[in-house]
C-alpha cells in the first residue's frame, strides 16, 4: 500500500514557494546568452586563487576546519574583531538560513522591506517564519517610522540589505540607528558594500549594539559566487549561537582555500573592483540617454531600471532581450512594479553589447507605436 506523502511534510515547507534558480539552469544551458542576470562578477578567479585551490584538493581526503585562520582575518579586517565574532557559511544564502533558523520558529515574525533581496523571504517561510513586508518610499529610501510600526511581539528578526539590492542604495546611519535601538535582532546585508564608490561598514555598530548582524559574501567583489563563501559578523554570544544551527563542514577545504587566496590577492580584487565601478557608472549614463529609460545610481554591481514606458511586463522585457542574446532580470518578484528589470555590471565589451542590444530592442518598440 502506497502511503500519501504529503501528509508527512510540514505545514510551512508545503506551502511554501522555493527561491527559484531555474534561472540558473537556463543560463548553465544557454552559454550563448550573456548572463547579466545575477550579479556575478564578470572577471574569472585569479591565478593565485587557483593555485590555492589546486593545493587544497590535495587534501580533498580530510574534513575542513571551520576555517579559525580566514575568520581571525576578516574579523580583523571587518575593525579589530576576532574569529569568535565570525562565522563562515557555504555562500551568504547559508548565513541567511542559519540567523533565521537560530532566531524565527514557526509563526514568529521576520520584518522585511521590500523590494529588496528575496532569499530573506524564501527562507523565512521554509522555517515556518513570517515575513512581513514594509515598502519601501517612492524614492527607495527605507521608511523607519514605517518599520518601527511593523514591530509586534511576534517579531524576531529584521533584514536590511546595504547597498539595497535591486535598488543600489544605502542606509542612512541615523535611520539605522533608530532600527537597531528597537533592540530587535537586526540584519545588515553588507554583500555589496566593497563596490561602494567610497567602501562604509557598518560592522563597528556591533559594539555598541549587540543585536545587530552583518552579513556578506565572496560572491560579488571578490568574484568567488561559484565556490560558495560567506559570513557574518556579529557579537560573540551571537555567533556561539549560530554556530550551534551551522552544519558542520560548510565550507569546503577549496572555498576556504580560494577565499584566503582571494584576501591576499589585493592586486585581482582592485582590478574587480575598478571594472564594476567604471561599468555601472558607464550603464547608468548610457542607459538614462535612452528616451523612455531611467536608471537610477547604484552602488552594487548592478543596475536598476524603470521600463514602463514600454508598456511591457518585465518578464516580457526579460524574454525578449533574451531571444536577442542577453539574459537580465526582472523585478516583478522582488515587488516591485511591471517593467522594471535589473542588468548585472559587465566587461566593458559586456556592457558595450548590452547597451547596443537594449538601444535597437527600445527603439523597435517605438517605432511600432
Amino acid at each position: 500500500m502506497s502511503a500519501d506523502i504529503d501528509k508527512f511534510i510540514v505545514p510551512w515547507v508545503k506551502a511554501a514557494a522555493p527561491y527559484s534558480d531555474r534561472h540558473m539552469e537556463f543560463a548553465w544551458s544557454h552559454p550563448e546568452v550573456l548572463r547579466m542576470m545575477s550579479n556575478e562578477n564578470p572577471i574569472p578567479p585569479s591565478p593565485a586563487v587557483l593555485e590555492a585551490i589546486q593545493r587544497a584538493a590535495q587534501l580533498g581526503n580530510l574534513y575542513p576546519d571551520s576555517g579559525p585562520a580566514l575568520r581571525q582575518k576578516l574579523g580583523e579586517i571587518a575593525g579589530g574583531f576576532g574569529k569568535e565574532n565570525v562565522i563562515l557559511g557555504n555562500g551568504s544564502t547559508d548565513i541567511i538560513d542559519i540567523i533565521i533558523t537560530t532566531f524565527a520558529a514557526p509563526g514568529d515574525e521576520v520584518l522585511i522591506p521590500v523590494p529588496t533581496f528575496s532569499m530573506y523571504e524564501a527562507r523565512a517561510k521554509i522555517r515556518g517564519a513570517v515575513p512581513v513586508f514594509v515598502p519601501l518610499r517612492p524614492d527607495f529610501s527605507w521608511d523607519v517610522d514605517a518599520i518601527l510600526r511593523a514591530i509586534s511581539s511576534k517579531t524576531k528578526l529584521i533584514f536590511l540589505c546595504s547597498p539595497n539590492n535591486p535598488t543600489g542604495i544605502q542606509i542612512p546611519l541615523d535611520d539605522l540607528k533608530r532600527i537597531l535601538s528597537a533592540g530587535i535582532p537586526t540584519v545588515v546585508d553588507e554583500a555589496y558594500y566593497e563596490l561602494e564608490n567610497e567602501p562604509r561598514t557598518l560592522a563597528y555598530l556591533i559594539r555598541e549594539y549587540p543585536n545587530m548582524i552583518i552579513s556578506r559574501t565572496f560572491s560579488k567583489a571578490y568574484g568567488l559566487a561559484g565556490l560558495r563563501v560567506g559570513y557574518a559578523i556579529a557579537d560573540a554570544k551571537v555567533v556561539d549561537y549560530m554556530m550551534r544551527v551551522r552544519i558542520p563542514w560548510n565550507v569546503s577545504l577549496l572555498a576556504l582555500a580560494a577565499a584566503q587566496a582571494a584576501l591576499d590577492d589585493e592586486a585581482s580584487f582592485m582590478e574587480k573592483r575598478r571594472t564594476i565601478i567604471e561599468g555601472r557608472q558607464y550603464l547608468c549614463e548610457e542607459i538614462n540617454k535612452i528616451p523612455g529609460l531611467r536608471a537610477f545610481p547604484s552602488e552594487g554591481n548592478f543596475v536598476l531600471i524603470d521600463a514602463s514606458s514600454l508598456g511591457k511586463t518585465s518578464e516580457q522585457i526579460r524574454d525578449e532581450l533574451i531571444e536577442r542574446k542577453v539574459f537580465i532580470r526582472p523585478m516583478s518578484p522582488h515587488h516591485m512594479g511591471q517593467g522594471f528589470v535589473r542588468v548585472t555590471v559587465g566587461t566593458p565589451e559586456q556592457n558595450e553589447f548590452f547597451l547596443r542590444v537594449l538601444r535597437a530592442y527600445v527603439a523597435e518598440i517605438q517605432a511600432q507605436r
